[in-house]
């Protein structure tokens, strides 16, 4: 992962409110890997390739999240972003669905 992408992965909005949420004036690997061990289990293992050798990968429930990157911190935060856009994503769709039952088919 480039320095650029790096950048750009703590910009997203749901990784800036999460950190944020974690109180934490730097981010070390061990606040994201506690930060993702809420949502499931989480395994790191390392692979062959030479430019991204770490991965993180997430158990939320049936869904697993993955992230590869040339640190662990890296490959981590690739996971806790996707799992932090994924978990939106799903609240946003409840929102939608509660709304539209709520106000009845001719209104929604």
């Amino acid at each position: 992962m480039s320095d650029d992408a790096l950048d750009r992965l703590l910009r997203r909005p749901s990784v800036v409110a999460a950190v944020r949420d974690l109180g934490v004036t730097s981010l070390a690997v061990e606040d994201v890997l506690v930060a993702l061990r809420a949502f499931g289990p989480v395994r790191i293992e390392i692979d062959d390739d030479r430019e991204q050798p770490y991965v993180c990968r997430l158990r939320a429930g049936d869904a697993v999240e993955s992230g590869r990157g040339r640190t662990v911190l890296h490959a981590a935060l690739v996971c806790w972003a996707g799992a932090l856009e994924g978990l939106s994503d799903y609240t946003q769709q409840g929102v939608a669905d509660l709304e539209r039952f709520l106000l009845g088919p001719d209104l929604a």
